[in-house]
């Protein structure tokens, strides 16, 4: 059985490659430029701008002005096509005699100011502002054009004017002109253009999507409009984005701004040799390209932790404009993108010395101190962005979020800062610090390492709120938690995930992974973290984690869908769904369960130690196990064997419809009858019984389905399906045993464990109600019911501690009768704190005055104390 081939991005789909790109850029050179040397052809020359062709578009550019033509825009033209190709000195030469030239010209002047700004020439950039406050206010009232709108609401944004007003004033009256049949106005393609920019700064990706899609309407193959959509979907919805960055190399193979995102994909995929062939593309057009340099830095750091290269294509990237603070702001974002928070940091504080009031870098940074735990040092960041552009929305979230986060409890420890509602934080914070501490001790000594700060652990009950602190954006659905190294983020049991999850996995998961980033310096892929987590879970707990199921066995044995382990990030980044990262994950626990079982725990701990000194992932694998092709062998095999072995005995064929019509239910008995041991026919059948409620014929086919798959609790499982027919019979015996069974062989039956709560109540089973409430918190602690009968539970086993805690929860969840819990609490109070038992027997009665047995134990609160009896001398 051969490994698949690795999967690539779709987002580098444009590569094919370096043929196409090359070909386009042949194609511009080759053509006729004094055909368009013409006023007519400025529309055309610009799509020939857009679409890379600068060489060209500058031979145009001479030809027209050797010819006499007037329009300033064949000097705006060239000089940005000059800027394009790394001709920095040319272009602002030129762009400096145009600006001489045509003084009163608004798009003129615009155009420099930005030419002049991108490249750090304050002063040229300075001595625009009054040129282009003067062309603004020259620009007649009547009969403006869309173009004259979109320059004059640039220009006020230039000016300081809020951009509130410049949408609606400028670009909203832009837009409003109509289109002439297939005649589009001049400036209403860039209005959209423009009003998408203004959106995407803000981090107002919604906004920013519709704007450009607006324009789409009547451009659809414009690319800086497709270029535009790619980077308003990528970060909530990277299909989407992937889709539109394709097609802006489809429309323009050399488009800077994309080739540059496809790079910095390829980095986050970690499809490095492939980011590096798109910066070649890149640096063809333009060898000073300083954005490329910066790649290159990022590259150098995460592939080979090599200082001295990241320091040179720094210097490199700083070359054009020593001063630029954009340079470190990208290499800080996605070095923070793969988890190196510290030296994104530190990129963020460099960007700030050379610019202190950048505020992509504030911002960038606020995030960084977030995920760092200095939350100290985060919050007046974000502040001063909100404060500096009120219009920008992830500053917005952030001090909506940061109220928020005032509102939580505080539990702390020596080892922990755990922040929850307060209303959350006295239903399950005990028993988050219990969780962790256990965690601390056991992986600490485990990986040999003692974690002395406090790490940060916060609960939100809001998935957006989730989102935001997590990253930084929306989304993030399916996520229980995140660990950033030193801090962990997790939807509150609460949340979204109430009732669908075990929590306390979830923690546990989590930790390690504090335990295993510490470890590594945050230097670790994210496969290998996650498996370790995985691993660790099974470790703490059989029935957590994750085991093979049917269809895990299909997708090794039919799909082959196992990566190699050298290419073990792939699992994780090519995911073609849900159920493709379960994979991921479940391999991923295989492969380090695979190293520890065949080369003992000091391999792994090896492993890790290379990685935190920054040798590669594969190699670090290699000089604790054996060669990388003999480990995936090796790992194949065992994988293989172990799909194979589990359920051996069952016949896994899936007959076509047209072999048994699955919805004919003597079909199907027919066929099973043939086919006795047949999992898909054994599970429709019953499906089909239960529809038809012979329940005792459900109990025997649910038997066979047990015996063929015992460890089986996924969908279709045969207890399920057993417990539901006892239940319908009425046998609370048969249900009991069943339920029992599911509980002692899945972590997540939560529905199973509240039916044993229910009748452990029944029939006075305390151990079996103590037992399953435990279960039942794991998964969902804000039940009301399951207090409640624990409370009970404990008070008939005297354990009165834990009742009173159990009580105390129950009062907290709004119970239906409180007068009964009160009563109960009081009762429980009694023999220690007749204080205390009196205020909750008069809570008691002032819900349910007529309560006989409340009455009863406030008048044996309320009777006095016997006197000693003195002593007769």
């Amino acid at each position: 059985m051969n490994f698949p081939d690795c999967l690539r991005p779709t987002v580098l789909r444009a590569i094919v490659g370096l043929s196409l790109c090359v070909a386009a850029g042949t194609a511009f050179g080759q053509a006729d430029y004094k055909r368009f040397y013409d006023e007519d052809n400025l529309p055309r020359v610009r799509q020939i701008f857009q679409q890379g062709g600068y060489e060209f578009v500058i031979q145009i550019c001479d030809y027209s002005l050797s010819r006499g033509q007037p329009s300033w825009e064949w000097r705006t033209l060239r000089f940005r096509a000059l800027e394009k190709i790394g001709r920095y000195d040319d272009a602002v030469d030129e762009a400096i005699a145009t600006t001489n030239l045509f003084p009163e010209a608004l798009g003129a002047l615009l155009r420099a100011y930005d030419l002049f700004t991108r490249l750090g020439r304050e002063e040229e950039a300075a001595k625009m502002l009054a040129g282009i406050n003067r062309a603004a206010s020259a620009v007649p009232t009547r009969e403006r054009t869309p173009r004259d709108y979109v320059e004059l609401g640039q220009a006020a944004l230039v000016l300081g004017a809020d951009p509130g007003v410049v949408l609606d004033k400028y670009y909203g009256q832009a837009k409003a002109a109509k289109a002439k049949g297939k005649n589009i106005p001049d400036g209403i393609v860039e209005a959209y253009l423009a009003s998408g920019e203004l959106a995407l700064k803000k981090d107002d990706y919604g906004r920013a999507a519709s704007e450009f899609q607006g324009g789409l309407k009547l451009e659809p193959d414009n690319p800086d409009l497709l270029f535009g959509l790619a980077r308003a979907f990528l970060p909530d919805d990277r299909e989407a984005g992937e889709r539109y960055l394709g097609k802006v190399i489809e429309a323009a193979p050399l488009h800077t701004g994309a080739l540059l995102l496809q790079a910095e994909a390829a980095i986050n995929f970690e499809l490095f040799e492939q980011s590096k062939g798109i910066l070649d593309l890149v640096e063809k057009v333009n060898p000073l390209e300083p954005r490329a340099a910066a790649y290159r830095a990022v590259l150098a750091e995460l592939e080979f932790n090599d200082k001295a290269s990241f320091n040179s294509f720094r210097d490199q990237a700083l070359f054009v404009w020593a001063g630029n603070p954009e340079i470190d702001y990208l290499i800080g974002r996605v070095l923070s993108r793969k988890y190196r928070y510290r030296e994104g940091a530190s990129s963020q504080l460099r960007a700030l010395e050379m610019d202190p009031d950048f505020l992509p870098s504030k911002l960038q940074l606020a995030l960084d101190y977030l995920r760092l735990g200095e939350v100290e040092k985060a919050w007046p960041l974000a502040a001063q962005v909100g404060e500096a552009d009120e219009y920008n929305i992830l500053a917005y979230n952030l001090e909506i979020l940061r109220k928020e986060i005032e509102s939580f409890a505080s539990v702390e420890t020596d080892d922990f800062i755990i922040r929850m509602p307060v209303e959350e934080a006295a239903i399950y914070g005990e028993r988050v610090v219990e969780i962790l501490t256990e965690a601390k001790h056991i992986l600490g000594e485990k990986y040999g390492l003692e974690i002395e700060e406090p790490t940060l652990v916060e609960f939100y009950p809001n998935q957006q709120d989730f989102a935001i602190r997590s990253f930084g954006s929306l989304g993030g659905q399916g996520l229980l938690g995140v660990c950033f190294g030193s801090v962990v983020t997790m939807n509150s049991p609460g949340s979204v995930t109430a009732g669908k999850n075990n929590w306390e996995a979830t923690l546990w998961h989590e930790y390690c992974h504090v335990v295993t980033l510490t470890a590594t310096e945050n230097k670790m892929p994210r496969w290998l973290s996650e498996g370790i987590s995985v691993y660790e879970e099974i470790q703490r707990n059989p029935l957590w984690g994750q085991s093979m199921t049917p269809s895990y066995r299909k997708m090794i044995i039919e799909e082959q869908a196992l990566t190699p382990i050298s290419e073990m990030s792939q699992a994780f980044f090519q995911a073609k769904s849900g159920q493709h990262i379960m994979f991921a994950y479940y391999q991923s626990m295989l492969v380090v369960e695979f190293i520890v079982e065949n080369y003992g725990m000091e391999a792994l701990q090896g492993i890790l130690g290379d990685l935190a000194d920054g040798v590669l992932i594969n190699d670090a694998i290699a000089a604790h196990t054996v060669s990388m092709e003999e480990l995936e062998v090796a790992f194949l095999e065992g994988a293989l064997q172990m799909a194979i072995d589990f359920g051996e005995d069952v016949d896994w064929t899936v007959p076509e419809p047209e072999e048994v019509n699955p919805v004919s239910m003597l079909a199907v008995a027919s066929f099973l009858k043939k086919n006795p041991r047949n999992f898909w026919a054994l599970q429709t059948h019953l499906q089909q019984l239960i529809e038809q409620e012979r329940w005792k014929m459900v109990v025997r086919s649910a038997d066979r389905l047990i015996d063929l798959l015992p460890d089986y609790t996924g969908p279709g499982n045969g207890y399920g399906m057993k417990a539901m027919a006892y239940r319908k019979m009425d046998d609370k015996e048969g249900e009991l045993a069943v339920l029992e069974e599911i509980a002692s062989i899945s972590s997540e039956a939560f529905n199973s464990f509240n039916r044993l709560i229910d009748v452990g109540f029944e029939t006075e089973n305390w151990g079996s109600i103590i037992a399953n409430a435990g279960r039942s918190t794991a998964i969902n602690p804000f039940l009301e019911r399951t207090h409640y009968c624990s409370g009970c539970a404990y008070a008939a086993l005297d354990d009165r501690e834990a009742a009173v805690s159990s009580f105390e929860k129950s009062l907290r969840l709004s119970p239906t009768n409180p007068s009964e819990v009160n009563y109960r609490l009081a009762k429980v109070l009694q023999p220690d704190n007749a204080e205390r038992s009196k205020r909750h027997v008069m809570d008691a009665l002032a819900d349910s005055p007529r309560y006989r047995d409340a009455y009863v134990l406030l008048l044996e609160l309320n009777e006095p104390e016997p006197e000693p009896e003195s002593e007769m001398e």
